[in-house]
């Protein structure tokens, strides 16, 4: 979403320039008269040729300002500007937000990032702030955009007001679905988006046709029926956000899915290998090192072992979640998969007395990184050598979590580095975990109070085949 427009010079070279370069829909629906009250409509407009992105100049602490930065030369809409603008700038100071605004300079156009102070906590203006008109007809990369939004909605504040009541409606209903399912749909909906402008296909709405089309595509890609199925429900959350009819229920959708299902090979969804207590031991150990990379990371693998944490949770954890005494840690997890109403769970893990003790891993990346407050794992940027006779500058901390798909990584890079073989993810520490107790003799009600898995059946799904062998009732008798 752009946060304002900024014409510098002539309006009529800044209404040329926008008939000229914006799509048709966005054309049609705009009042060039008053373009600057046409945010909404330009934030999901698509320019041809596309603008470049200018970083604004930054205040310094004596009132000046430095020079603006050329980011990018040419950027398609403000979605890619605020995408790019992001990684250029990485962590927003405190108390800012990064924006993008529209600049019309003497007719030319730019999109431009700057930095503005986050306003205090408080009512929402009685302003008429409701979302951009779904982008019927309009290019693919705009529906992706326009979803993203729609997608993505906060809660507004309370003001007492029926309008703020009816904008708080679709972002409850959104916070109905984890945050993980709500990314996944936005990447389905990329994916459709894509291939629809591959085969220059509307993107909005679908076709019945299309959709099937689209899903016997992947199928014949070797994706699994699972993962087509995820796509099939971001098409129907699109149309819903868009109130649109509905293609995936047509009768030809169905069928297809009921086919590509029947044809699909019964293995199931490919899992992770299962990260056990004997190989976590050998990951350990090649992370020995001192550096603060290496005492978060032994931190994360122990941790997300000990309480069999999904990567989300671990990605999630903040220091007020975490209360630490001489037996042990309790955390509390505000927000987690097995937890839709948020009741809050609490795992208990107790303290050691090994090199391999979670809680001193813990304790030790916290010290590491005077770390008091906020996210518990963190992004760690390395310094830069240090010239000759100057002391080595110390290592930058993150002000923000790490992504569950960091952790992800985190775990892949270390399980290669050991030399273990096999598919190594976030969730290998919790299969390991669940795994590793089973094999320790742990029964399944036992095994489900600790994974916080709501059915057995769940459980069971997490146990190796190694396990369930070594627990085979005739074995003492073959």
């Amino acid at each position: 979403m752009l946060s304002d427009i900024r014409i510098l010079g002539s309006r009529g070279a800044a209404r040329r320039m926008v008939a000229a370069r914006v799509d048709r829909l966005t054309r049609s629906r705009l009042d060039l008269d008053q373009l600057q009250l046409a945010v909404r409509a330009l934030s999901v407009a698509r320019f041809d040729p596309p603008l470049p992105l200018i970083l604004a100049g930054i205040e310094q602490p004596d009132g000046s300002y430095t020079a603006d930065r050329p980011l990018a030369p040419a950027l398609p809409h403000a979605a890619a500007a605020l995408d790019a603008a992001r990684e250029a700038v990485g962590d927003v100071p405190a108390g800012h937000e990064l924006l993008i605004a529209l600049e019309i300079d003497q007719g030319a156009p730019s999109f431009v990032a700057w930095l503005r102070r986050c306003p205090p906590a408080g009512p929402v203006p009685d302003l008429d702030d409701k979302m951009p008109p779904a982008p019927v007809g309009q290019p693919a990369a705009s529906v992706a955009q326009w979803f993203a939004l729609a997608s993505s909605q906060a809660v507004p504040n309370h003001d007492g007001s029926l309008g703020t009541a009816r904008k708080a409606v679709e972002a409850f209903v959104q916070r109905g679905k984890a945050d993980n399912t709500r990314r996944a749909y936005r990447g389905a909906v990329r994916a459709w988006c894509q291939w629809a402008a591959g085969h220059a296909l509307p993107a909005l709405p679908a076709r019945a046709e299309d959709v099937a089309a689209y899903l016997a595509d992947m199928a014949l890609r070797n994706r699994t029926p699972r993962t087509i199925d995820l796509h099939r429900a971001a098409l129907r959350y699109l149309h819903h956000l868009a109130r649109l009819t509905i293609p995936t229920s047509h009768p030809l959708v169905s069928a297809t899915l009921a086919g590509i299902r029947r044809e699909a090979p019964g293995a199931g969804p490919q899992q992770k290998t299962a990260l056990t207590w004997t190989p976590l031991t050998r990951v350990l150990d090649e992370v020995q090192g001192s550096d603060l990379a290496s005492v978060r990371d032994r931190a994360i693998l122990l941790l997300g072992f000990a309480g069999a944490f999904r990567r989300s949770e671990l990605a999630g954890l903040t220091v007020a979640d975490v209360s630490v005494d001489d037996d042990g840690m309790e955390i509390r997890l505000t927000r987690s998969k097995g937890d839709p109403n948020r009741d809050g769970v609490r795992v208990g893990i107790p303290r050691g007395v090994t090199r391999h003790c979670p809680v001193r891993a813990y304790e030790a990346w916290l010290r590491a990184a005077a770390i008091t407050e906020g996210a518990v794992f963190r992004r760690v940027w390395l310094a830069p050598d240090a010239k000759a006779g100057t002391p080595s500058p110390r290592p930058k901390i993150g002000s923000t979590a790490l992504s569950d798909r960091a952790i992800a990584e985190i775990v892949r890079k270390h399980c290669q580095a050991a030399g273990l073989e096999g598919s190594f993810a976030g969730h290998s520490l919790r299969r390991g975990a669940i795994s590793t107790g089973a094999g320790d003799g742990y029964d399944l009600l036992e095994l489900k109070r600790f994974s916080r898995h709501q059915s057995l059946r769940m459980v069971e799904t997490y146990i190796d085949a190694a396990s369930i062998k070594q627990r085979h009732p005739g074995k003492s008798r073959f």
